[in-house]
């Protein structure tokens, strides 16, 4: 059984990320003021939230690095959720906010990290 939601907690990771690259697109087109900055917007977006979520190694962070990972994966779905609010899609931002939440739960619930062990190299 825990196998088995670990299994739906990683689908569930994958929508979540889905999601936010979509989210990110739509509102990146919405702020867009002509079609070629739409459609620019509608790329960077999503670019920049996962340059955000992927710019830092926690791992040098030691105790504390579970914790801003959680803090900084809750900052990129919650303003993912936030700008696709922003456009009108309150059903879809508030969706998305839960999956998060939801996903987030599970990892601790499960006994699962959010960070893997680092592994050592060996010289």
């Amino acid at each position: 059984m825990k196998q088995t939601l670990i299994w739906v907690n990683v689908a569930l990771r994958g929508i979540m990320e889905a999601c936010i690259v979509v989210a990110l697109g739509i509102w990146g087109y919405h702020i867009g003021s002509s079609q070629i900055s739409k459609i620019l917007f509608t790329g960077l977006a999503p670019a920049i939230g996962f340059g955000f979520w992927g710019a830092v190694d926690f791992h040098q962070f030691g105790k504390r690095a579970e914790t801003f990972r959680l803090i900084q994966e809750l900052v990129v779905s919650g303003l993912a959720a936030l700008s696709l609010y922003s456009t009108g899609a309150h059903l879809w931002a508030w969706l998305l906010a839960m999956l998060s939440i939801i996903h987030h739960a599970l990892v601790y619930l499960l006994g699962e990290r959010l960070l893997k062990k680092a592994k050592e190299t060996a010289n």
